[in-house]
């Protein structure tokens, strides 16, 4: 190490007190440096600050002879004799008067030096002086330059001059590598909280000096003022695998131990090892010991193991420089925050006799008498001489005594202001630090709040039944308790104490969402914490979520079992189980919590729950009610009697009166009920819930709505402030009365126009009444008043259900273009982001098929990627929430582009998953796209997924069965369907598969009893999805009429309509066009034919385009007419080649039934085989296959080739057991070669399929069991058919005649 960096580190050392440190670079340089007297000079003056004055004076007596430093060496010494104050008068004399011959011979280099002592011996503005004249005598001393810098920087502190950059930077332009000028500089802006900045210097010296320290001390300092922790933890092992024992970065280790990860033991033994570092490294350095107790006595939410360990480093400090007031006065400061207050007291006497007039040895005397004998005239008088004797420094504990002195007097608050703000200054002139952290003092904050709780208004821990209308507005003293909090938290986010104070801080005056996060902080630090278990269960109840209540409850009670004696415990336990219904074990542990609370307990209570006034209320009530209600009329009599003694004359007396109403109401006492309330006068507390209750007794048991708004006349008339008026305005909106609500909120909004809840509480009155160009000019007016981006957004839901879009989208768009919207803060990202998202929803409602917004939603994407990375940074943000967010967006984006780019949609659900793992609507979205993009494998393994998570899933369900339907596995696809149909009946994307399943699986009748179900539950209720499963169900029942009929209620829902209108566009096609049979029937009905056809045109122009061509193309072929089918041929040829239509099963057959028409069966033989190879079979394309396979089986059949269109035949009964014609086909085949028993088994299955409406089906099965012999089976078929047909030809002579001649012989 070269002689510069010598001198720099001692430099940097002494200014940072580490004296120890200090003397042993100078140590090392001297004995390098044989002939460097700097350096002893250096040795010396360290002793000397370090409080070794006589060895220092030792080693600073012989170096009197260098010219340069014998200016400075007198100086020294007449300091050090100084603090000794056992000086010769005459020897000082002496010195004196070589001081004042060096000053007339000192050059600039003496004057130098004496600078430097100086200013590191914080004589600042001394030291200022003798820079100066050393500038006189040679303005282009490198060194003196950098010295002013330093020193100016010290000296102007809490305003910092930039005439010091203008010291240090005409320094670097003289030497640009000047070490000292650039840590100077670093060190200025590290001042400035410019951490970015100093950083880059600080790595300039980083990479030219990698093996020096104290560059990267500097910059672990810039990290950790930034709160970058991940830096911080890099930049102190850099330090630590170079100087092991450095007291800085092993002060910041166990502060993050402490004060971060809360882990107290890790602390204690890290401060353990840093006192034996300390006892070798700075042995004589009292104020290291010192400062290291003040820190981290004052971290510790008083832990006993932490304060046992720092009391030590205290008693050494003490010990070593026993008449040191500030070291004295500590020890008895430690005393106290253990609780030994009588070894204090001693400790404090002490100090004060070393200095009598030591602010702070008084001050700890006055707190020990004050806890020894309260507030008295003495004390009063000692506070006040005290601050006449602070003068201008502000001590901040003398205005927690004086607010403790005058609790009962309003000024306390007032001095409990004035403590934290002093506090606050005395921090705030410093970066987040060590010294900082000092200077706020987080404990003694904490005994400000504990003082200041005294004065916060009163609100309930625990809230139960009506919400009460609070009259305070927004309390001064809350906010001011918010931010006070808030400070200690944000500088030691992880000092449990300070978290759960500002949690439960935050849940009793109403921002439970931030005391939640506050909360499962704690859990997350500390999963034994009792108190911040106990306050999540409060929110969840608070929430209505008592499911994960009692698991908390729980949770607590297995981590700390004497949680159990609390009356809290027992209280909440009640709630959970009173909402579970659970009304007699809920009563049993209000009973105990009373018990507990009233000392009728045996419990030992060691944990004191925080029920105030108004929660010891609400527990009686709770049991009188839950007495009540279980008809205990005589146990809640007695509790009554307790409640009245406990309650009466308190603020809660009010409530009593309400629950004897409540009481005389359960009895059945209506009148009683009105007159009790009536007892309760204004101006008493909770007079306006008693008048509220007061009216729905009127509403709801009198049905008499003028006494019901006379009660909240009442209120407005007494209490003519906004939230009367407001409360009226609810009060008409509850009964359907916008005008009169209006009326209420306008007159409310003139007492306190900028209430944000009351503008929307008027905005939605406004539309309940149509009033909608009132309702979006109020919310403009609104606006323009505040300026809330929460009314815009509002605002903007209104126009979009106004379909005002176009407004919407320019006022974005303007918003957007804004120079404020473009700043990166998180905030205005966030706000960004939502207008992007709201941009997006209005394009794609105004024009859903324009996919414009891909765009918007690439940016938003971006932003919120960007807002994560900085969240995951910011530890205190809630990263889940953004991620949420981020995959919702991912999502929107991904669904624009699944149209034409699904792999990129595929990837960005992907990605969307990554952020929000195992998310329904995500997963489900994925599946689709899968299966959109014929990917069944990826499709079920997501649906897998899908349901692995959510069991009950409907689409996720219904997706796998539908994948196993499209495998032709009937039997999985109907177990994935009867599952999430024993959850939801009423799930008729479900049924409606059901249906289909059960009929292909030729097991129709098994799905009656299921769409009973669903029927029954809907209470005669109208609902178009089971309209269209009930049409489904009749169609393939064959109940056409009954089919139309349902599927008509269900065709104009937007869910069902295209499907209703192409079920009953093929049911017209059927009637049009007879299915192609062995021996068809003839029916001549051309008024039907008519009618069917008409229809069918009708229905076509609801189905699906994609669908649309095809089914028009067959009704038009249904007239046989030629022209018809040259015109079908000429529009569907071109057709056929084109990938949306190539694959359609009915497209080749109205090909090919025009090219039969038009008298070309070759050409109509060799499309439909197509249909037989090259189109796989989906359920979407199964109808159409269906006939096309029949028609191709026909014409098997008719060429002769019985084989091949058996194989068919079998094939079409695989995909669907219930196609009554391939079984008509089968039977025919049988029957011609004379084998009925096979003709009579597949006759049968056709007869059953066609429901036996199929007369001519009929014919030939009883026809096949006359030739079997099987009588009575003919009789049976016979009578069915003549019941429908009674003149059915030849039936009746031909075929039950002779089954009946033979049956009788």
């Amino acid at each position: 190490m070269d002689a510069l960096w010598y001198r720099c580190n001692v430099h940097y050392y002494l200014r940072e007190k580490c004296y120890g440190k200090a003397k042993k670079i100078a140590r090392d340089a001297s004995i390098q440096y044989g002939d460097k007297t700097e350096f002893l000079f250096y040795h010396g003056l360290s002793n000397i600050l370090e409080g070794q004055i006589q060895q220092g004076i030792n080693d600073l007596t012989p170096l009197q002879s260098n010219r340069d430093l014998q200016f400075a060496i007198v100086m020294c010494l007449i300091y050090s004799n100084k603090l000794l104050n056992s000086y010769e008068r005459e020897d000082m004399y002496n010195l004196e008067s070589k001081l004042k011959e060096e000053k007339k011979l000192a050059n600039s280099l003496s004057f130098y030096y004496a600078a430097l002592f100086l200013s590191l011996a914080e004589k600042y503005e001394k030291a200022s002086e003798y820079i100066n004249k050393s500038l006189r005598k040679d303005p282009n001393n490198l060194d003196t330059l950098i010295l002013k810098g330093w020193n100016d920087m010290y000296l102007n502190f809490s305003e910092i001059q930039t005439s010091i950059l203008d010291c240090l930077e005409l320094a670097l332009q003289k030497s640009d590598r000047n070490i000292e000028a650039l840590l100077g500089m670093a060190k200025f802006k590290y001042f400035m909280r410019d951490f970015d900045a100093s950083n880059l210097l600080l790595d300039k010296l980083i990479v030219n000096n990698p093996h020096q320290a104290v560059p990267i001390i500097e910059k672990l300092k810039n990290e950790f003022a930034a709160q970058k922790w991940d830096a911080v933890y890099d930049a102190l092992e850099r330090v630590l695998s170079l100087e092991p024992t450095n007291t800085e970065a092993l002060k910041i280790r166990i502060f993050i131990a402490l004060c971060k990860n809360s882990d107290y033991i890790e602390a204690v033994d890290q401060l353990n090892t840093f006192f034996t570092i300390l006892e070798n490294e700075e042995t004589n350095n009292a104020f290291q010991f010192y400062n290291t107790a003040q820190i981290f006595s004052r971290v510790c939410g008083r832990s006993s193991a932490v304060l046992s360990q720092v009391y030590r480093f205290a008693q050494y400090a003490s010990d070593m420089y026993s008449n040191n007031v500030d070291y004295l006065s500590e020890v008895g400061y430690q005393c106290i925050l253990q609780g030994k207050y009588k070894d204090s007291l001693s400790f404090f006497k002490a100090a004060s006799k070393v200095d009598s007039n030591s602010i702070t040895a008084l001050c700890g005397l006055t707190i020990c008498q004050m806890f020894e004998n309260g507030p008295t005239d003495q004390i009063a008088q000692q506070i006040e001489l005290l601050y006449e004797m602070q003068g201008m420094q502000k001590f901040p504990i003398l205005y927690l005594l004086s607010a403790q002195l005058n609790i009962k007097n309003p000024n306390a608050v007032n001095f409990l202001n004035k403590a934290i703000d002093a506090q606050i200054a005395l921090a705030d002139t410093y970066p987040y630090s060590l010294l900082y952290i000092k200077n706020l003092d987080p404990d003694f904050l904490l005994e400000v709040y504990k003082e200041y709780k005294k004065h916060l208004p009163k609100k309930p821990f625990v809230i139960v039944g009506h919400l009460l209308y609070t009259q305070e507005g927004k309390d001064s003293s809350v906010s001011n308790c918010m931010k006070l909090l808030t400070i200690v938290y944000e500088s030691c986010p992880g000092l449990i104490p300070a978290l759960y104070e500002l949690a439960k801080l935050k849940f009793v005056f109403g921002y439970s969402d931030e005391a939640q996060k506050l909360a499962q902080q704690i859990v997350d630090l500390d999963n034994t914490h009792a108190g911040a278990q106990i306050l999540l269960t409060q929110i969840l109840i608070q929430q209505g979520a008592f499911a994960k209540a009692a698991q908390c409850l729980d949770m607590c009670l297995s981590y700390n079992f004497k949680i159990r004696d609390s009356a809290m415990y027992h209280f909440l336990n009640g709630v959970i189980l009173k909402n579970m219904n659970q009304l007699q074990e809920a009563l049993s542990s209000f009973t105990t919590s009373l018990q507990i609370l009233t000392g009728k307990s045996n419990i030992n209570r060691q944990f004191e729950p925080e029920l105030n006034i108004i929660d010891r209320a609400t527990l009686f009530l709770q049991v009188i009610e839950l007495q009540t209600t279980l008809e205990q009329f005589g146990e809640a009599e007695k509790t009554m009697q307790e409640a009245i003694q406990e309650i009466s004359f308190t603020s809660e007396e009010s409530r009593l009166l309400i629950a004897r109403s409540e009481l005389a109401l359960k009895k059945g006492d209506v009148d009683n009920a009105i007159e009790i309330l009536n007892e309760v006068k204004p101006g008493q507390p909770y007079y306006f819930q008693a008048h509220s209750i007061m009216a729905h007794i009127y509403l709801k048991e009198k049905n008499d709505r003028a006494m019901f708004t006379s009660c909240f006349k009442d209120i407005v008339n007494n209490h003519p402030m906004a939230d009367a008026h407001t409360m009226m305005g609810d009060a008409y909106m509850s009964i359907h009365e916008p005008v009169q609500a209006a009326e209420s909120y306008e007159t409310a909004l003139k007492g306190n126009p900028k209430d944000i809840k009351l503008i929307k509480k008027l905005g939605q009155a406004l539309i309940k009444m149509h009033e909608y160009d009132k309702a979006t000019q109020h919310y403009e007016n609104a606006i323009k008043l505040l300026n809330d981006d929460e009314l815009k957004f509002e605002y903007f839901e209104i126009l979009i259900k106004l379909k005002q879009y176009d407004k919407v989208d320019s006022t974005i768009s303007t918003e957007l273009n804004q120079l404020n919207n473009k700043e990166k803060d998180i905030s205005t990202l966030k706000r960004r982001i939502r207008l992007l998202l709201t941009q997006a929803k209005t394009r794609e409602l105004k024009n859903p098929t324009a996919a414009n917004t891909n765009l918007i939603l690439t940016e938003a994407k971006d932003l919120q990627t960007t807002v994560v990375k900085r969240t995951e940074i910011d530890s205190r943000r809630d990263l889940e929430e953004e991620k949420k967010q981020l995959s919702t967006i991912l999502c929107l984006l991904a669904k624009v582009k699944s149209a034409k780019e699904p792999a990129v949609a595929a990837n960005l659900y992907s990605e969307a998953l990554i952020n929000s793992p195992r998310d329904p609507n995500t997963l489900l979205a994925l599946a689709k796209l899968y299966a959109q993009m014929n990917n069944p494998e990826k499709c079920e393994q997501t649906c897998a997924v899908l349901l692995n998570a959510d069991p009950n899933n409907e689409s996720a369900a219904v997706m796998m069965a539908d994948l196993a339907f499209r495998k032709v596995d009937l039997e999985t696809a109907q177990r994935h369907l009867d599952q999430i149909l024993s959850v939801k009946p009423t799930s008729w994307e479900a049924l409606a598969q059901l249906i289909e399943v059960q009929w292909r699986r030729g097991k129709l009748d098994e799905v009656e009893q299921t769409i009973d179900t669903a029927k029954n539950l809907l209470e005669n209720q109208d609902e178009p999805g089971y309209s269209y499963c009930a049409g489904l169900y009749s169609m393939y029942s064959g109940r056409v009429n009954a089919a139309l009929r349902q599927l008509n209620a269900a065709r104009r829902a937007s869910h069902w309509g295209h499907a209703a209108a192409r079920r009953m566009a093929l049911l017209c096609l059927a009637q049009l066009a007879s299915a192609p049979r062995a021996d068809p029937l003839p029916i001549d009905d051309s008024d039907t034919r008519l009618l069917a056809l008409r229809t069918g045109e009708k229905l076509l122009s609801e189905v699906a385009p994609a669908e649309r061509k095809a089914l028009q193309a067959l009704l038009q072929l249904s007239t046989k007419q030629k022209p018809q089918a040259e015109r079908v041929l000429q529009e569907l040829l071109p057709l056929v080649t084109e990938d949306g239509y190539q694959d359609d099963p009915y497209l080749i057959l109205a090909i090919a039934n025009a090219y039969n028409i038009l008298k070309q069966p070759t050409r109509a033989k060799n499309i439909l085989k197509r249909t037989i190879s090259s189109i796989p079979w989906t359920p979407e394309k199964a109808d159409g296959l269906e006939r096309c396979w029949l028609e191709v089986a026909d014409n098997q059949i008719n060429s002769g080739r019985t084989d091949a269109a058996k194989e068919i035949l079998t094939k079409i009964i695989n995909h669907n057991n219930s196609c009554a014609t391939a079984y008509q086909y089968l039977g025919s085949l049988a029957e011609k070669d004379q084998n009925y028993k096979t003709a009579a088994y597949n006759y049968d299955k056709a007869w059953v399929h066609t429901g036996k409406n199929d007369l001519a089906v009929g014919y030939k099965l009883a026809y096949a069991y006359l030739k079997l012999k099987k009588y009575p089976e003919c009789i049976v078929v016979c009578r069915n058919i003549l019941k429908t047909h009674p003149d059915y030809p030849k039936i009746k002579k031909e075929i039950l005649e002779k089954a009946k001649t033979n049956l009788r012989t």
